[in-house]
């Protein structure tokens, strides 16, 4: 019994086995040759980046008279409950 387990093992091991001849796909690695064409360019620049002077303006003016903008208060979940009357049997 436990030498025909070790065959059926030994077996079903073997058979995970690839051959080193088997022929490989003509695509195969083409992945890795192509690199430079699956790398998206990044726009460099010496310029600062781009905003709106007039609302960071705004904004700065808001801050030096004590009067920030509060945030929107949002919650992960809400609940309804509704209430029925009790209608007793008449």
């Amino acid at each position: 019994m436990r030498s025909l387990l070790i065959v059926a093992l030994c077996t079903g091991v073997g058979a995970c086995e690839t051959p080193t001849d088997a022929p490989m796909s003509p695509i195969f690695g083409q992945a890795v040759a192509s690199m430079d064409r699956q790398i998206i360019p990044v726009a460099v620049s010496d310029l600062p980046p781009e905003d709106s002077g007039a609302r960071a303006a705004l904004g700065i003016a808001r801050a030096d008279r004590g009067e920030p903008k509060q945030p929107n208060v949002q919650g992960t979940s809400s609940m309804r409950v509704t209430v029925v009357p009790y209608a007793a049997e008449k």
